[in-house]
């Protein structure tokens, strides 16, 4: 659009110019030729007599260059030697006596008299007398001011419609680039408002100027579709048969260190890489997984209690955790702590944080899950918080710890526990942060908005 207005501009200042240039070539022509008549009309009444040159100046010869009472007009009549004869002496004669006088054809030139620019004619003939020919010339200058006031009203006259074509044809121009790039808007608010695993076909039907765009468009979302489809059925197949094939080792592992007292160490040693590995095949899937739902933004509202409650259901059965005592601080009814999220990734990150307090607490642990209203940006937020009794991080390993394979100590897990945290949290636009207890433990909150965090704008 710029380089068309540009183009444009260009070519108006052309059209300017050359208006320009006519218009003071029009006015010099007309003026010239009042000009030219007037010296034809004084060198008509000069003749030769017997007592020598009379000169009857008709006075009709100038007053028609004298209609407009702001210019003058000077003459003189001068003979072959550059005498005057009659009239102002002093007018510039630029030349014209060092090269062959003019007869036929007059001599134009420009030249400053009297403080002001003149236009000046100089035009002769031939007399013949008794003795020889004589020439006599004739010398007329005119001011420029009914010429140059011609000029500009010729430059306004062409300029008028000049510029009400100019803003005609900008304001066309701007409503066809508009007309013509409608449908792109079209096209650019649809996709603008898809979610990022929306891959259809775009359905608007294009101008033939850009059918072929839009067939490339949909060409390469279908083979994208395909693309991401085929991954992730292969990452599914992938993970059902790792997961079914270090289940199966564990559980020979298990076997084998019940029957084989004498290798029992051994395999007791296998047994718990083969758990480490098992656990760490588990977060890394389920780091994927999380990775992959927040690409897609699969939202929805979430009970943040209810899931508590499910959550807690599922890991009390472990084991594991028999000696560990568990609570659970919820909003009181009637009131609901719901927020716009992917329950599914919220589950798997507050699932991290008790599988976190579980390996590293004490033995006879007290763990309490946390609901709570609270603030987030001005904005109102739910943190949801695991709180235990051991023995906390230190300050300077807090931003460590939430990247990914880092672990501490001998119960260190895989290090992807508090990453997937992080991950979930930044994914919904929220917040995650570790904080020490008094005396002793640790207290890990998530932070998450009430409202979706697409409501204000898709994330980047």
């Amino acid at each position: 659009m710029l380089t068309s207005m540009a183009a444009f501009a260009v070519l108006i200042t052309l059209l300017a110019a050359g208006l320009w240039v006519y218009a003071r070539s029009t006015a010099n022509q007309t003026y010239d030729l009042l000009l030219r008549g007037a010296a034809i009309a004084i060198l008509e009444r000069i003749t030769v007599t017997a007592e020598g040159i009379d000169i009857d100046l008709p006075p009709s010869a100038l007053e028609i260059l004298t209609l407009d009472q702001e210019d003058r007009v000077f003459y003189r009549v001068v003979d072959q030697n550059g005498v005057t004869l009659t009239g102002m002496r002093d007018l510039p004669t630029d030349g014209f006596f060092s090269r062959p006088l003019p007869s036929q054809e007059p001599i134009f030139f420009n030249s400053l008299y009297s403080g002001d620019m003149v236009r000046f004619i100089v035009n002769g003939r031939t007399l013949l007398s008794a003795d020889r020919p004589q020439w006599i010339g004739v010398q007329i200058g005119h001011t420029r001011s009914a010429r140059d006031a011609m000029e500009m009203n010729l430059i306004l006259q062409g300029l008028v419609p000049l510029a009400a074509l100019s803003i005609a044809g900008i304001a066309m121009a701007r409503a066809g680039i508009g007309l013509a790039m409608r449908p792109l808007a079209g096209i650019e608010r649809d996709i603008r408002t898809r979610r990022p695993n929306d891959l259809q076909p775009l359905g608007a039907a294009p101008p033939r100027e850009i059918e072929s765009l839009i067939v490339a468009i949909n060409g390469f979302m279908r083979r994208l579709d395909l693309s991401r489809t085929q991954a992730e059925t292969f990452i599914a197949d992938i993970a059902h048969q790792m997961r079914t094939s270090l289940a199966t080792l564990y559980g020979h592992l298990e076997a084998a260190a019940d029957e084989n007292a004498a290798n029992a160490k051994a395999v007791l040693r296998a047994r718990d890489q083969a758990r480490r590995t098992v656990h760490l095949t588990n977060q890394l899937l389920s780091h994927a997984m999380v990775i992959h739902r927040a690409d897609n933004h699969m939202f929805q509202t979430v009970d943040l209690s209810e899931l508590v409650r499910r959550l807690l259901e599922e890991i009390v059965r472990d084991k594991r955790v028999s000696a560990i005592d568990f609570a659970v601080e919820l909003p009181q009814a009637p009131a609901v702590a719901t927020v716009e999220g992917d329950p599914i990734a919220i589950r798997e990150a507050l699932r991290n944080l008790v599988d976190n307090a579980v390996r590293h607490g004490p033995p006879e642990n007290q763990i309490t899950l946390r609901v709570s209203e609270t603030r987030l940006e001005g904005k109102a937020a739910y943190e949801i918080g695991v709180e235990d009794a051991g023995p906390g991080i230190a300050d300077v390993e807090k931003p460590r710890v939430v990247g990914r394979f880092y672990s501490k100590g001998e119960s260190g897990g895989s290090g992807l526990g508090l990453a997937i945290v992080a991950a979930v949290a930044e994914s919904h636009r929220g917040r995650f942060e570790l904080r020490d207890r008094s005396p002793s433990g640790l207290s890990a909150t998530i932070t998450l908005p009430q409202t979706s965090p697409l409501a204000g704008g898709a994330l980047s």
